[in-house]
């Protein structure tokens, strides 16, 4: 395990010497030659890190809009239960506006950065998680098979499942939804976080959010 944590510091240092960029550049040969050292991982240690993995928190969770004033769509209320744990039971209660109907293309961008000691670290886009740029939403939502309605619970709440999202107002109170136990890149794992999401159709800014949160 040693090994790794020469490379972690490696990225910590391109950090420092060269600045986020040099480090987007390099992060994604670091995280192959980190999984590759993951191989080699011994059976016993595998156990614990599965042990490690088992459950985790996600806890002092705040959120702002950076949306601009013509955007269409605008969150007027977001709640989660805190801590949320995973795998666990969450508790969601949102409000949001849709000005326009939403259709495809959708396109995001997404930002993720992970505090490292004093400085925010570009978590990089490694299989659509992290810091990504998504072309179109819809294309990406598995709601909704072609020709069949809804499925539970967006037909009870009312909600939209698949593109084009309908005009409307939008509102779910205390709403229990049950978060499985599903394998998260160690990158993710543990840390204070910051995430920067701004969704786009046809140069129309749909919404612009922030959110921090601490993962223990």
């Amino acid at each position: 395990m040693g090994i790794r944590c020469v490379f972690y510091v490696l990225a910590f240092f391109v950090v420092i010497f060269y600045g986020l960029g040099r480090f987007e550049s390099t992060s994604r040969y670091l995280m192959q030659v980190i999984r590759h050292l993951d191989e080699k991982i011994t059976t016993v240690e595998l156990v614990e890190l599965q042990k490690q993995r088992a459950s985790f928190k996600l806890k002092n969770f705040v959120w702002d809009t950076c949306s601009g004033p013509d955007a269409l769509a605008r969150i007027n209320e977001l709640d989660i239960s805190d801590p949320l744990s995973i795998p666990g039971d969450i508790t969601i209660t949102v409000d949001f506006l849709l000005k326009e109907d939403v259709q495809s293309p959708l396109k995001a961008a997404v930002r993720v950065q992970k505090k490292m000691g004093f400085f925010w670290i570009d978590v990089p886009c490694i299989d659509n998680i992290g810091s990504c740029d998504y072309e179109d939403l819809c294309a990406l939502i598995p709601f909704k098979p072609v020709g069949e309605p809804c499925p539970e619970p967006f037909l009870s709440l009312k909600l939209p499942c698949a593109c084009p999202f309908s005009q409307g107002n939008y509102d779910v109170k205390n709403f229990l939804v049950h978060i499985p136990d599903e394998p998260i890149p160690e990158i993710l794992l543990g840390g204070e976080y910051s995430v920067h999401v701004q969704a786009l159709m046809n140069s129309q800014e749909v919404i612009c959010f922030t959110s921090q949160f601490v993962i223990a």
